[in-house]
């Protein structure tokens, strides 16, 4: 499970039932002596769901009985701006966004006329969209799953164990010609959907190459025993760095992205403050870089981090002789390449001479991966030879 998910550890049903009295004839004592619930039973599973809605959250829920999980809701300023793609008769992803994040926003849109029934019934939320000079800082999508009902059979033959909860999706909410993959072919800063198979994955990562998309994300979520998986990917030039954009899974390791985070060790190194000082010399001397302090802390207790800006290529060596087009040497509006670089200093063994320092370089903006590549590069080398230039390597 991601750390930071509310439910790492199973709620206390006892508790909730006491505190939250609709769901108190669902709870019962299993064979281990702990308290739970029919994950079998929809209205079990419904009463939970309102139950965590209203005392972790302070959201009284309607939940349709023939709809995946509908409340009004006000969202916060236009800070971040979402916009949910099937957002169902329960709107329950941008519901969460908005109160855990006050000042985030989102429009949520749908085409399932028992859906928007619902939504209407609770006054005139929902309106049609027509305007396309909106801006979105992402969008987000749980798309049917299967391409028919023999998908859903097959699916289901494929799971050594039966399912563990009741589904109460409708067809239009699990079926779509072609599945989920052919749902996301069909155009914001960022891209996201849920995917329900692993085996999706290939086909979209496939998709996005043919298309030279090199910039997305592939990550997985686990929630007891459910597994699903989501795939990001942008036409823009904000990069994530590898703690978002990968996952180790290794059946999918010919899926995953390209690094954005680079590492490059200096054993030899005294101190990251004297490592520090000698990126610092290096990056001084680099023509239309400039250096600011990082925002994002650093990871680790002995490092610290900056952020770097290059209006241009000035390092390469093709830069240096002059053979770079005019167009890439010139100055433009925004920069070619900025990066992150954190400076650690971590101790593997506990003995001084087995303190390894290291650069990790993290790239943030850009289009040309060669040219963040060549910078990281360029910058260790360069710092490799000022560490032993003035003593500073054991």
């Amino acid at each position: 499970m991601h750390p930071r998910n509310p439910y790492n550890e199973p709620p206390d049903f006892a508790d909730l039932a006491r505190r939250y009295p609709p769901l108190r004839p669902h709870v019962f004592i299993n064979h281990t002596g702990s308290s739970t619930i029919n994950f079998k039973s929809l209205a079990a599973q419904r009463r939970l769901t309102e139950a965590l809605f209203h005392l972790d959250y302070g959201l009284s829920l309607t939940l349709p009985d023939d709809r995946l999980y509908i409340v009004k809701f006000t969202c916060g300023s236009d800070a971040i701006r979402g916009l949910d793609i099937g957002t169902g008769a329960s709107a329950i992803y941008p519901l969460l966004a908005c109160r855990i994040e006050p000042t985030w926003s989102f429009v949520a849109t749908d085409i399932d006329e028992r859906s928007l029934h619902v939504w209407q019934a609770d006054g005139p939320i929902l309106q049609p969209l027509h305007t396309s000079s909106m801006d979105f800082d992402f969008t987000m999508c749980n798309p049917p799953f299967y391409s028919s009902a023999e998908d859903v059979s097959r699916s289901a033959e494929f799971k050594e164990l039966g399912p563990n909860a009741v589904c109460s999706g409708a067809e239009v909410e699990m079926i779509t010609p072609g599945g989920e993959t052919n749902f996301l072919r069909a155009g914001c800063r960022w891209y996201t959907s849920m995917l329900g198979k692993m085996s999706s994955i290939p086909d979209l990562v496939s998709l996005f190459r043919e298309h030279n998309v090199d910039n997305y994300a592939i990550t997985e979520f686990v929630q007891g025993q459910t597994r699903r998986w989501a795939v990001g990917w942008s036409f823009q030039d904000a990069r994530l760095p590898d703690t978002f954009a990968r996952i180790s899974n290794p059946t999918l390791q010919n899926a995953m992205p390209s690094r954005n985070t680079l590492h490059h060790a200096f054993p030899g190194a005294r101190s990251a403050d004297i490592l520090a000082s000698a990126l610092r010399n290096v990056l001084a001397l680099i023509n239309g870089v400039t250096v600011s302090p990082s925002a994002t802390p650093a990871t680790y207790e002995h490092s610290s981090a900056m952020l770097v800006h290059a209006r241009h290529n000035t390092w390469s060596r093709a830069a240096r002789r002059g053979k770079l087009p005019e167009s890439v040497c010139a100055d433009q509006e925004s920069p070619v390449l900025r990066c992150s670089i954190e400076f650690r200093e971590r101790s593997s063994f506990n003995t001084s001479s087995d303190i390894p320092c290291e650069l990790v370089f993290t790239w943030v903006e850009g289009k040309d991966r060669l040219i963040f590549e060549s910078f990281t590069s360029h910058v260790s080398r360069k710092v490799t030879s000022t560490l032993r230039e003035f003593g500073d390597v054991v």
